[in-house]
């Protein structure tokens, strides 16, 4: 978005050096990116990129199956009462990426500038003016990637509360020896457990559900979380947690919009449905990448391309979250898609590939979807 003969501190501003963010300074030359936080620093997430976000980060440049980080192979659902069924990525490996270690070799790779805070904005025809603890900057073009509660998207006015009660999380961090190589969920009906490899001797632990379901009579959060690690991996039962919990939500959260001018929205800025499906991280590396690729391309166009593209990526998304979350609340549809998938294991496989975005809903054919309802099919 030139700005004719006007001074520029830099043509594009990304707001968040968080992994999307970072991407993006990867992506789009000369970006300045900006992160209110220093390297390294944790957040609550679920860890676990799936393949197509891994591709996203290897066509910026960044490969992580030398770094370290533990592979994952697939994805495992459990039931409480013991059934499960389980599919490899299609798609190649995906990787438990430690946020306290991937933020930061993400944001080095992406020339971050931390400790920057942005408190205002103001948008013209021809530029962008931010109010920075650097001082104020001038650019062609705002990207916010700075998470759930966005400066950017609460400076223009987009951010809206989430329809209902909301949906939250608890995770920590458990010391174990186990190989582990799926993400594994398992359905309690009321709560969901989330593990997922993040490192050499440890693994994410998260619980999912209403803002009731963490606590029980004369329960601790603390008691409660470690009471549903026994019971999804009783082998697990006795692992110390490494830190604090930590706690997240509520989920749903949806902007008014995601792109107006010269500002955009990516990554969970950009929107929030529910971890259960374990997509949100991959989602927003391909925005940064589909963004990028349509500033470079054409900027006059590229809001209203992007908004078509957010928009078509997030009705996806919210059937296969919905699908998951009705699953998950029902002990009998949760078992008879258990075992639809037993029968019919190529359907998982092609859900996983559409959850990733990597096909449309259309890759799933009727006896796929018979499949995931428990329904007979012939």
């Amino acid at each position: 978005m030139p700005l004719g003969a006007r001074q520029v501190d830099a043509p594009v501003v990304v707001v968040g050096g968080g992994p999307v963010g970072s991407t993006l300074g990867l992506l789009i030359p000369d970006a300045l990116v900006l992160e209110r936080a220093q390297f390294p620093r944790d957040k609550v997430c679920g860890e676990g990129l799936m393949p197509a976000g891994v591709k996203v980060l290897r066509s910026a440049g960044l490969d992580l199956g030398g770094g370290g980080f533990p592979r994952i192979r697939g994805v495992r659902y459990h039931l409480s009462a013991g059934a499960s069924v389980r599919s490899d990525f299609l798609e190649g490996c995906g990787y438990g990426t430690r946020r306290l270690r991937f933020d930061a070799v993400v944001a080095r790779q992406g020339r971050v500038r931390p400790g920057v805070t942005v408190t205002g904005m103001r948008v013209h025809a021809d530029r962008v003016e931010l109010e920075t603890s650097l001082g104020p900057l001038t650019t062609a073009c705002v990207i916010g990637a700075d998470g759930l509660r966005s400066t950017v998207s609460a400076l223009m006015g987009w951010r809206q509360p989430p329809p209902g009660g909301g949906r939250y999380a608890v995770t920590g961090h458990i010391e174990t020896a186990a190989i582990l190589e799926d993400i594994e969920v398992t359905l309690f009906g009321t709560v969901e457990t989330y593990l997922a490899p993040t490192g050499e001797g440890e693994a994410l632990f998260a619980v999912m559900g209403s803002r009731g379901a963490f606590r029980g009579a004369g329960q601790t959060v603390l008691d409660v979380y470690q009471e549903l690690l026994r019971r999804s991996r009783p082998d697990l039962g006795t692992a110390p947690v490494i830190g604090h919990l930590k706690g997240a939500g509520p989920f749903n959260l949806r902007p008014r919009r995601v792109a107006q001018g010269r500002v955009f929205l990516v990554g969970d800025a950009a929107g929030f449905l529910d971890p259960l499906t374990g997509d949100g991280m991959t989602a927003g590396l391909q925005q940064a990448a589909a963004l990028s690729g349509l500033l470079a391309a054409d900027p006059a166009t590229a809001p209203g391309r992007y908004q078509r593209f957010w928009a078509s990526q997030w009705r996806r998304r919210r059937v296969v979250s919905r699908l998951a979350l009705t699953l998950s609340r029902s002990q009998g549809l949760g078992d008879r898609a258990v075992r639809g998938l037993q029968r019919r294991p190529v359907a998982l496989q092609r859900l996983m590939t559409v959850n990733q975005g990597l096909a449309g809903l259309g890759h799933l054919s009727p006896r796929d979807w018979a499949a995931l309802l428990g329904a007979p099919w012939g």
